[in-house]
């Protein structure tokens, strides 16, 4: 591709994968290296363990961390991450009874349960601290900033690369996650013709593949009639659940 450029070298390459979608396949690599930063050299750095200790991470990297070889960046992870929110939730629970002995928190306890306005109070901010614990995560954040670059090279080669868009053109189209992406981005990176002339082209390679993959589903459910017992069967239609769970449902 003439006039290449560094930032354009991922996007460039995920467009020549065979796969249901190019961006899933950059989001799904990013997010490998994210597990390998957060449980690399970036355990010792400061800046990087208070957000990790602030903020956490969604189930599924918690999981994806877990599934890791090395274990101890993660138990070091875990030990500050837990430590910070042992302390917010005392906070919470216990803000008018920071010196009270434990006899005494329990003791609050059962007041605070037996008195329904302290209750009401005290649980709706319990609730919006755990409500934003859990939408929180330090690597679903970096991997939207790296997706909202990946969108902006898009659009920009597409609208300077004759090359890249045949090569976008005669993909296997996208997730329908990241096709909603992609079509939202298209509003603020393209106008008039130029956004009408994109979305009737990527709009026609979706249907195009969803036709695609919904008669491969259809030939490989055939399989398990007897009549069709000693039919050949291809790759396409033996991987057509595969494709088509990724085509539905993203990466994830």
């Amino acid at each position: 591709m003439r006039d290449e450029k560094i930032y354009m070298i991922p996007v460039n390459d995920a467009f020549s994968v065979n796969c249901e979608c190019a961006f899933c396949y950059l989001e799904n690599n990013f997010e490998k290296q994210c597990i390998e930063i957060v449980l690399g050299e970036s355990v010792m750095e400061v800046d990087a363990r208070i957000e990790t200790n602030k903020k956490g991470f969604c189930r599924r990297h918690f999981h994806m961390l877990l599934e890791q070889k090395n274990k101890l960046p993660y138990g070091l992870i875990l030990e500050t991450h837990l430590n910070e929110i042992k302390k917010h939730l005392e906070k919470l629970i216990y803000s008018n009874f920071s010196a009270a002995t434990l006899q005494q928190k329990d003791g609050f306890i059962k007041k605070l349960l037996g008195n329904q306005n302290l209750n009401k109070n005290k649980l709706t901010d319990l609730i919006q601290y755990l409500e934003n614990l859990s939408v929180q995560c330090v690597i679903c954040e970096r991997i939207q900033a790296r997706m909202k670059n990946y969108f902006e090279v898009f659009f920009f080669m597409w609208k300077n690369q004759k090359d890249f868009q045949q090569k976008v053109l005669s993909s296997k189209g996208f997730c329908l996650h990241h096709f909603n992406e992609l079509l939202k981005y298209s509003l603020n990176c393209l106008s008039g013709k130029e956004l009408n002339n994109f979305a009737e082209k990527i709009c026609k390679i979706e249907l195009d593949n969803l036709s695609r993959i919904y008669t491969n589903v259809c030939d490989f459910n055939k399989q398990f009639d007897y009549r069709n017992a000693n039919n050949t069967v291809t790759e396409e239609i033996r991987n057509s659940l595969l494709n088509a769970t990724e085509k539905l449902g993203k990466y994830k």
